[in-house]
């Protein structure tokens, strides 16, 4: 009992740490030394109490912000992930790691409570890494991959560059699957077997220098990707389709994106311009054979993304702070598919269609102290958008405007040297997904869904509490709750006799959170921490086929991950234990209702530094094995009607792979 109250008196302050205060956090290199990271990225996801959040997938740059930050500035990037743009900054170049948790002038939070921001040095450094890595299954299976960077650093700038080949597989294992009539008659037993390789080549380049006083960033990336599914079929009972049934499915996508940005301060005035271009084709290829009845599905699309960004701030010594910014996007999808069912051609609404938006933000910030532990945000952001809409096989053609207000006001509150309380207010409104507008099929998941032109953003007013409390050296709790009352919620609903995406009325989102991060020292494990993040959803929002309450598609009712490790300097080696939950996801379609569900997917990894310059890690991937389910409850109307046709479980175990990856660095 003695030993436990001593570790709860640590964990809550009552031994001696870190200073910490309700201000920003500063983390050295030094702080991660016992780790011997490899690249910023190593240091990041150690930050005590912080998740990386590469924020959402959005047209425009404002709504696309991340929570981590590079010198002070937002990357100048969409295609890339946050976890990339760190992966490629090496350890030795980042001078300190700061932990925002208040508001600081001349950044705007974007709705993150916290935000990661990685300061490199200024002197001159040049490094150079290759990596050779391979994951082994237990079929024998083998995925190599090969990555060159290399990266220059100055007192007035830098660059980096780096080349990806990679070869690699989707969760891919063997299983069952049955099907059952309504009185529980087996109709349908088959063995299952799911392949997913994935090939892939990256090429980046980013720089930034100084420029008319300023400083000019830029970034060139090309991808390519090749991601295939086969789905075999071996009947064991009731083989109807002959002895065995195959689907493949293929998605080939190649993306380039040019970006820009230039920064100047003139006095406590600073200024930002922007400008980004993307592009992505995507081509989907999928055949499926039932014992000689042949179906296909093709799909070609090309995206278009075109942003300009003006940012002005001010940030004077004393006083309220403000920032006003102001972005232009253009946007176009043009969208082909086809679908066969056995050699019939099928018609398909919005099969033909070429979408273009115009869109303009305007938004105005001010910071204002209100007391020594108070502070509070208010944003006030206006968007306006011209969609148009051209259906090439009917003739139709249609535009629309859209035009919305969009206040936040976020409260920050220090009652203490440990703790801070944030608040937010926010109107929020999401974005029309272009792909809802055009028909798209899955012959593997034995979908079909109709384009949909009469659709509107979903808007909701987002209530939410945050409370942080920091502990002993490096240990952070958080508690959040969110509620959010949607207008009008995108959800599933029927376009001529399909499923289509539709806006199907009022709903509700209440979230709680907890995440934290446990320093083991107290309880006699050094060098050893746990960290944790999860969060409970419940939603609500009637069904447009029954006139039912139920919880809205697709929206997980629980995500969370774990996080252990454990330093061990003398040995060189980090040991580490990831676990991620999966989620449960219901999809509720006109005469079906699907249930998708993942066992947790667990890594277990040894990092080891046989010298300065290499690096060796290994890992169990899929530790578990993990099991993937489905079940669906077919119809054979509306589900309205309950009268169910037949019942199908569908399962997989994916396979665990040995990786082993060694980069040398100098």
């Amino acid at each position: 009992m003695k030993t436990a109250a001593l570790a709860l008196a640590a964990a809550l302050g009552a031994m001696p740490g870190r200073a910490w205060s309700a201000s920003d956090l500063v983390f050295e290199p030094a702080y991660f030394e016992q780790a011997a990271p490899v690249t910023a990225y190593d240091m990041v996801v150690r930050l005590p109490g912080f998740v990386i959040a590469s924020g959402d997938a959005v047209r425009g740059y404002a709504g696309a912000a991340g929570n981590v930050l590079v010198d002070g500035v937002r990357p100048s990037t969409k295609s890339r992930t946050l976890d990339d743009i760190l992966k490629a900054i090496p350890a030795g170049q980042v001078a300190r790691i700061e932990l925002i948790r208040t508001a600081r002038p001349g950044i705007d939070q974007k709705g993150a409570q916290l935000l990661a921001n990685v300061v490199r040095i200024s002197d001159t450094s040049n490094v150079r890494a290759f990596t050779l890595s391979n994951y082994t299954y237990t079929d024998g299976t083998t995925r190599p991959a090969f990555r060159a960077e290399t990266s220059r650093r100055g007192i007035t700038g830098g660059w980096e560059a780096s080349l990806l080949l990679s070869r690699n597989q989707d969760e891919s294992g063997n299983g069952e699957r049955v099907k059952r009539s309504a009185s529980g008659d087996v109709l349908e037993r088959a063995r299952i077997s799911v392949d997913s390789p994935i090939r892939g080549a990256e090429a980046r380049m980013a720089a930034d220098l100084p420029l008319a006083g300023g400083t000019a960033r830029g970034n060139l990336s090309l991808t390519h990707q090749d991601y295939r599914t086969r789905e075999t079929l071996a009947f064991l009972e009731a083989n109807i389709f002959g002895p065995s049934a195959r689907t493949d499915d293929r998605v080939r996508t190649n993306s380039g994106e040019l970006g820009g940005e230039w920064s100047r301060p003139f006095g406590d005035v600073n200024t930002k311009l922007l400008a980004l271009a993307t592009r992505k084709d995507i081509a989907v290829r999928s055949t499926s054979d039932d014992g000689g009845a042949l179906s296909d599905y093709m799909s070609d699309s090309v995206a278009d993304e075109r942003i300009l960004r003006a940012t002005v701030d001010r940030t004077p010594a004393r006083g309220p702070s403000w920032e006003i910014s102001g972005e232009v996007a253009y946007n176009a999808l043009d969208s082909v598919s086809a679908l066969s069912v056995a050699g019939t051609p099928i018609t398909l609404p919005g099969a033909d269609v070429t979408i273009t938006e115009w869109r303009a933000d305007l938004s105005a910030l001010m910071k204002l102290a209100v007391s020594s532990r108070l502070t509070a945000e208010m944003t006030l952001r206006g968007e306006g958008s011209r969609l148009g809409q051209k259906d090439h096989s009917t003739g139709f053609d249609y535009s629309r405007e859209f035009g919305f207000l969009k206040p936040k006001l976020l409260l920050r509150w220090s009652p203490g040297a440990r703790g801070l309380v944030r608040l937010r207010v926010e109107r929020d409104v999401g974005q029309l997904d272009f792909s809802d507008f055009a028909s798209s099929a899955s012959l593997i998941e034995g979908t079909v869904d109709a384009g949909n032109l009469d659709l509107r953003p979903q808007t909701a007013w987002v209530f939410e509490a945050d409370v942080e409390r920091r502990f002993g050296t490096d240990g952070a709790l958080t508690l959040a709750y969110r509620h959010e009352r949607i207008d009008n919620v995108l959800d599933l609903l029927p376009v001529d006799g399909l499923d289509a995406p539709g806006n199907i009325g009022e709903g509700t989102v209440n979230a709680a959170v907890l995440r934290f991060t446990w320093p083991l020292d107290t309880v006699g494990l050094s060098g050893g921490r746990v960290s944790f993040s999860g969060e409970w959803r419940r939603s609500s929002v009637r069904d447009p086929v029954t006139g039912d309450r139920r919880p809205i598609t697709a929206l997980a009712p629980f995500e969370s991950e774990i996080h252990a490790s454990l330093d061990r300097p003398r040995l060189r080696s980090t040991f580490a234990l990831d676990v991620y939950f999966g989620q449960k996801l219901t999809y509720r379609r006109i005469n079906e209702v699907r249930r998708t569900f993942a066992d947790p997917y667990a890594t277990v990894k040894w990092t080891f530094a046989a010298t300065p310059q290499l690096t060796i890690e290994t890992s169990v991937q899929n530790a578990l094995s993990r099991k993937h389910d489905r079940d669906r409850i077919v119809y054979t109307g509306p589900r309205s009607a309950d009268d169910v046709q037949f019942t199908e479980n569908r399962w997989y175990r994916a396979k665990t792979g040995a990786f082993i990856s060694l980069r040398y660095q100098h």
